[in-house]
């Protein structure tokens, strides 16, 4: 394995100096036809041929291959034909040249065979990738077309794009300007509003003073006035505490009064009935019956006395009840 390995590595660095010694593709191929078949004994095939060169088209190797056994089987009929050699030699040689001969045809017409299945293969393959890259070739001029359309809708959107950014920019200078004029404004206005917030807080600490004073005030005028209800509240508690003594003291007169009529009343009856009961003896007590009438006369003028006295107790305790009391509404005495 390694001795199969060293002179594949040997042939192909033989291969790479007959590259640089010979730039002709033909010549190349010859010579490595000859260093396969004299040095290592190998029968060189089309196929071989190329996967060492590389170079060329398929048919290259082909056609230096057969010239190469062409110039081979013309040396070998001289040579084999020269007079000096025995007729032996002379016709072992040519069938060993015969039979390598009939075996490098046989050799040559397989290579190119398959080399015409790899070209006919590698011809169909190019074929379709022609095709495919015809195909593609349109989808890109396509693309191409719709990207030169797009870059020139691109161009004009740009252009437009610049113009509105030179519009932007000039209005936004004089954004800028205002803006620094209104900062200046109102910078000014704060400085303004500092002034006037100092006066309005002087104004307002001076305001605030002001009404603690006018609070202050109000509130001693409010205790004043509390003093002065609770005093006329006493006053007034004791002036309805007077007028209900007196009231009761009149009510009490009043029943006294009441009470001295009904009996001067009943004495009234007493004395009618006693008039009624002399009536009978009217002729024989004309004398007594003057007296009885003058009595009674007396007892009637007392008895309306006492109810003047009455009505003018009544009237004097509603007079204090109203003294007493201005806002409540009259009550009528109660009857005794």
């Amino acid at each position: 394995m390694e001795t199969a390995l060293t002179a594949e590595t040997q042939l192909l660095n033989d291969v790479e100096a007959l590259r640089a010694r010979h730039p002709n593709t033909q010549e190349l191929y010859r010579e490595v036809c000859a260093v396969m078949f004299f040095r290592y004994g190998l029968t060189p095939t089309a196929n071989r041929l190329y996967q060492l060169v590389r170079k060329g088209s398929m048919s290259a190797p082909a056609e230096a291959l057969a010239k190469f056994w062409s110039q081979l089987r013309e040396r070998s009929r001289v040579t084999i034909e020269g007079p000096d050699l025995p007729e032996s030699l002379r016709t072992g040689a040519g069938e060993l040249l015969s039979a390598l001969w009939k075996q490098a045809q046989d050799a040559a017409a397989a290579s190119l065979a398959v080399l015409r299945e790899e070209a006919e293969a590698r011809v169909a393959a190019a074929a379709r990738a022609e095709e495919e890259a015809a195909a593609r070739a349109a989808a890109l001029a396509a693309e191409l077309e719709a990207g030169r359309a797009a870059l020139a809708a691109a161009r004009d959107e740009v252009t437009a794009l610049r113009h509105q950014l030179g519009a932007s920019e000039a209005l936004n200078t004089r954004l800028r300007e205002r803006a620094d004029e209104a900062r200046k404004e109102l910078n000014e206005q704060h400085a303004w509003f500092k002034t006037v917030e100092r006066d309005h807080a002087a104004a307002l600490d001076k305001l605030r003073t002001q009404l603690q004073s006018e609070r202050d005030a109000a509130e001693a005028r409010q205790r004043q006035a509390m003093q002065d209800i609770e005093r006329l509240q006493r006053a007034l508690d004791a002036g309805r505490e007077a007028a209900e003594a007196a009231t009761e003291r009149h009510r009490a007169e009043l029943r006294e009064s009441l009470s001295q009529a009904a009996a001067l009343h009943q004495r009234i009856g007493a004395l009618e009935g006693s008039a009624a009961a002399a009536a009978a003896a009217r002729d024989g007590a004309f004398s007594e019956l003057a007296g009885a009438r003058r009595e009674l006369a007396a007892a009637r003028a007392e008895a309306a006395a006492a109810t003047g006295r009455a009505a003018a107790l009544e009237t004097a305790l509603r007079h204090a009840a109203e003294r007493a009391e201005p806002a409540r509404p009259r009550k009528r005495a109660p009857a005794d």
